[in-house]
């Protein structure tokens, strides 16, 4: 279809010809950027000129009334609130859709700045969001938006609702939220109502309508045609519903729009999209489109929103590239994230760009005091109301019982190349286990999709085993398990860390000299994923702890392992719950095959094991210290652990999260503890020239298998060269 847009350039009014829709589109994705990178000039007092006029001089247009000038303007002016305009100078470009147009010049809101009635402001984050929906529309894709608060997101959609039913015909427009009062007179169709009033009273495009209640408009008249009621208009509606009864109620039929009321306090929003999708679409084309928006309020109620802006592509969102996941700068495909730094008062010029790097600045300072004035639940969410990133806007909001500063710091260490790896797949042959290198990556997202399809993810190696055949007991091991191979609908995954265990050596120097010294115990191996056929992933695990010769303890609430161990009269790697001293009165089943691993209990993992993981993160193994004996750095536990998913995961922790790395760790480290009170530490004595550690066997990759999880805009070329073995000894 050719579109035809007004097109201001060079002080003159023209027009732009797209032949197709495709052609229009690709131009518009090359000219969508991120607020703050948009350059609005003076051009920019062109964008709002109407709504400017009418605040001087109180009405739009001074031609008389019906006369040629007259009709020739306002058939201008629906021509832009139709088609969008195109404003073009000094070699920029900008596009104003047709909403946006309309609601800047011709839909007055509520000025919370200046604290009367008038006309919207230019603001870049709002025609990013103008621009975001028109390019979701041209790719028949639907719409979803995690905003920042006072962004005049009703104001503006309720706009986009009453620009359909003012200028098309046919038209049928819905709004939608869990609680009635959010879309009736006393929420957003109280907007509507402004607009209609406005529009009716000052400029020439008069429209009625019949029925004219809240909740439904349709624009027509009752007129007499020889002497017959008959109805005259465009026939285009407006409709509204809540759901607090049920999450499809009144969504049927044919819809051009759809708008969901404050979208993240909308538990059940999923059922309605899902409900609502067919009426938008007619066969593989898309005929309408779903629009949710906003931002985060009671955790529990916004999964909905959380799964469209973190899962576009598995819910048919239109993603954007980000580098606002987290606070990391992770660049990741999102729905459309307004952060606070974006349109910020007063961090914006006078043509209506942001300031981000200033805002950001502020935004920082504020928290700063707010740390220092706010208990830890209430600073979360006040940070939580005004996010910098995606991460933020989504964080549980209570205090976390994990030390943030120093895992914050580990996963640094871990990105800046600290902590050499290999990527290993394990295999068997006549000889015995067999690693052979794999380009294969690791799973990087928590927590993982449900509907990824391949899960299997890889070994991850920051050590291999020590020689051929470790001793037993040199290392140990720990699995939370998984019941069945391949879902769609659990994002719960199989993990194993393998432990190397603490050793005492006694070194001979070449002078008959002797030292001693711990050689420290750490995380050397580890294995997050699942496979299709659970028997794959029993072999997997089964692979790594014979690898390694490691003891291994085992949750038993899921069995399926244990009894996979036992049928190859292999047991004598699980350790028997006698040996697994959490608790005196440590809980278990009574089948035959409870006679191995641990039973989680309800409050053994939340009130015990994770104390042992919090503990080891902070327990100081080294100091260094001056001449006088003042410690000068110390050294904390957290630095044995090389795994950023399992950092991540005590990020995010919260009683209720999914969290099966911390579940094969907690009990790891708890095990460990007590297996190294009542047994001491291994022995091993070495004289200096065999003392070197076998460091070729540890290979450094380009790139980072958890590229997804740290990547940010440090510079590619920068290099950090440390030893990944600082904390032998």
């Amino acid at each position: 279809m050719s579109r035809i847009i007004p097109t201001y350039e060079n002080g003159e009014w023209g027009t732009t010809e797209f032949k197709t829709d495709s052609d229009f589109r690709e131009y518009l994705e090359a000219i969508f950027k991120e607020p703050g990178e948009y350059g609005f000039n003076k051009s920019a007092l062109k964008f709002n000129e109407q709504a400017r006029i009418f605040n001087s001089e109180g009405y739009y247009c001074n031609s008389p009334f019906r006369s040629k000038d007259f009709t020739a303007y306002w058939e201008d002016q629906k021509n832009k609130c139709r088609t969008g305009v195109l404003y073009k100078d000094d070699g920029k470009v900008w596009y104003l859709t047709r909403d946006y147009y309309m609601w800047l010049n011709f839909l007055p809101i509520f000025d919370k700045e200046e604290k009367h009635y008038g006309f919207a402001k230019v603001r870049d984050a709002q025609y990013h969001m103008a621009l975001y929906e028109i390019i979701s529309e041209l790719n028949n894709q639907h719409v979803a938006i995690l905003k920042k608060r006072q962004i005049a997101s009703s104001y503006f959609h309720m706009g986009k609702i009453i620009n359909q039913y003012w200028f098309e015909e046919g038209s049928i427009c819905k709004i939608g939220a869990s609680l009635k009062d959010y879309i009736n007179d006393k929420g957003s169709w109280k907007f509507l109502e402004e607009y209609k009033t406005f529009l009716n009273e000052h400029t020439a495009w008069y429209r009625p309508s019949n029925p004219e209640k809240v909740l439904l408009w349709q624009q027509q008249i009752e007129v007499k045609v020889n002497n017959r009621k008959t109805s005259r208009g465009l026939k285009s509606k407006i409709q509204g519903a809540s759901f607090e009864k049920n999450a499809t109620t009144g969504v049927g039929g044919p819809c051009t729009y759809f708008f969901h009321e404050e979208a993240g306090i909308a538990k059940n929003m999923m059922q309605t999209y899902e409900y609502l999708r067919p009426a938008m679409s007619s066969g593989m084309m898309t005929t309408g489109q779903f629009i949710a928006a906003g931002s985060v309020g009671d955790l529990e109620q916004c999964n909905p929103l959380k799964d469209m802006i973190l899962n576009p592509g598995a819910n048919d969102i239109y993603a954007v590239e980000t580098n606002l996941m987290d606070a990391d700068g992770t660049i990741g495909m999102a729905g459309l994230f307004i952060p606070e730094q974006w349109s910020m008062p007063p961090y914006i010029d006078d043509y209506g760009n942001s300031q981000v790097e200033e805002a950001i600045v502020a935004i920082n300072t504020e928290r700063a005091r707010w740390k220092n004035e706010l208990n830890g639940e209430q600073f979360q969410l006040r940070i939580s109301q005004k996010p910098l990133n995606i991460a933020e806007a989504f964080a549980y909001r209570k205090e976390s019982v994990f030390p943030q500063g120093i895992l914050s710091k580990q996963i640094k260490k871990i990105e800046e190349k600290e902590y050499p790896y290999e990527l290993i797949k394990l295999d068997r042959d006549q000889t015995g286990i067999i690693a052979k290198r794999t380009s294969k990556l690791p799973i990087s997202q928590f927590p993982v999709n449900k509907k990824q399809q391949d899960k299997t993810g890889t070994i991850v190696v920051w050590e291999r085993p020590a020689k051929k055949r470790p001793d037993f007991g040199a290392y140990y091991a720990s699995i939370d398990p998984v019941s069945e191979g391949k879902t769609t609908t659990s994002d719960s995954l199989c993990s194993i860390f393998v432990y190397k265990n603490a050793i005492e050596v006694t070194r001979t120097l070449a002078g008959g000299d002797v030292e001693q010294f711990i050689e420290k115990d750490k995380v050397v191996a580890a294995w997050c994923g699942r496979f299709d056929d659970i028997n794959r992933t029993h072999e997997r695990l089964e692979l790594i702890i014979e690898w390694y010769n490691a003891w291994t303890i085992v949750e038993n609430n899921i069995s399926l392992f244990i009894q996979h161990m036992i049928a190859r009269k292999k047991q004598r790697y699980l350790v028997p719950k006698q040996q697994i001293m959490f608790l005196k009165d440590l809980g278990s089943n009574k089948t035959v095959y409870q006679e191995y691993g641990w039973k989680n209990t309800g409050t053994l993992f939340k009130s015990h094991l994770i104390s042992y993981a919090i503990e080891f993160l902070r327990e100081v193994i080294d100091e260094e210290t001056d001449t006088e004996g003042n410690v000068m750095k110390q050294t904390l536990g957290i630095e044995r652990i090389p795994d950023p998913m399992l950092l991540k995961e005590m990020q995010a922790y919260h009683p209720g999260l999914n969290v099966d790395r911390m579940v094969a760790f907690g009990a790891l480290v708890a095990f460990v503890k007590i297996q190294q009170s009542n047994r001491g530490y291994s022995k091993r004595r070495e004289s200096e020239d065999n003392s070197l550690v076998n460091s070729e066997k540890i290979s450094k990759l380009k790139y980072s298998p958890f590229k997804n999880l740290g990547r940010s805009k440090r510079d590619n070329n920068s290099r950090i060269r440390r030893s990944g073995f600082k904390n032998y000894k």
